[in-house]
């Protein structure tokens, strides 16, 4: 029988998962980044869900910021069951489930089972590691980090960014502000002229996640992006991270050409499971 274990705070969670979720730390980079995050913050957290599966020993982890979606580690597809009960109990809706396949479906179709409406397979990603940079061709340009002044363009190519896949970027000013305060931000120029931005974030105790790449329309097909992307990494490796961490779209086959040439390699797969509520079946 597989119990679910929930946890008060990030830091109860930490204590008691951290040391499982390091066991495949790149894997876990997301869970991992944002239960350090909120930790920091000692946040006051009465909606988040932190929470271990566990028959024995852990065999899952679970974690949930509403209104954003539930993110699953990998787990025994029979733990669905007793998660969605779980889930069923603390939220009238949910968004998605973002995992390994078969488990973030059979836990989708635990919770239609309980509250009704239907559930579609989403965007599979792609988890990628990168250890060492592959340089990639040279390009016009170079890496900054993006100050004060860069805030209104960031929140104009986030919208862009969404648009065009349906990632949902952070546009919030304030969340931006944050990540050029933290030197999070980074853009690539041409003789002054921004033409990519790359966040490099969600540090764990041996890497960090880079993403948000954005190039506009008018600068693609120049090799801006690996530009960046192979710049923003080596940054991250050389504050003294062992790796990076990456997610693609796995259907955009040009992302992950460019990725893969830079030194990134896939580790796993996820899948957002999107659940629909029945008045919009």
């Amino acid at each position: 029988m597989i119990r679910v274990v929930q946890y008060q705070n990030s830091a109860d969670f930490l204590a008691r998962a951290e040391p499982w979720l390091l066991e495949r730390e790149a894997d876990h980079n997301l869970i991992l980044s944002l239960a350090y995050a909120r930790a920091a913050k000692e946040e006051q957290e009465p909606e988040v869900l932190y929470a271990t599966l566990e028959s024995d020993e852990i065999v899952g982890c679970v974690m949930r910021t509403p209104p954003h979606k539930v993110l699953i580690t990998a787990m025994p597809e029979e733990a669905a069951e007793s998660l969605a009960a779980v889930l069923v109990d603390l939220y009238e809706v949910i968004p998605a489930v973002l995992g390994p396949s078969g488990p973030a479906e059979a836990v989708a179709m635990a919770w239609v089972k309980r509250r009704g409406g239907g559930w579609r397979p989403g965007m599979e990603m792609g988890i990628y590691r990168l250890t060492t940079v592959i340089p990639p061709r040279p390009v016009p340009g170079t890496l900054r980090t993006a100050t004060v002044d860069d805030i209104d363009l960031a929140v104009e190519w986030g919208e862009a960014f969404a648009q065009d896949t349906g990632v949902m970027f952070p546009t919030r000013r304030s969340s931006i502000e944050e990540w050029v305060q933290h030197e999070r931000l980074q853009v690539w120029e041409v003789g002054g002229t921004p033409v990519c931005i790359a966040v490099a974030q969600g540090d764990t105790p041996g890497g960090a996640r880079v993403g948000y790449v954005y190039t506009p329309p008018e600068h693609r097909g120049r090799g801006y992006a690996s530009a960046c992307v192979a710049s923003v990494s080596q940054k991250v490796l050389d504050r003294g991270a062992d790796f990076c961490v990456l997610y693609t779209d796995m259907s955009n086959p040009t992302s992950n050409a460019i990725y893969q040439r830079i030194g990134y390699e896939l580790i796993t797969r996820v899948r957002d499971v999107d659940l629909v509520p029945e008045r919009e079946l």
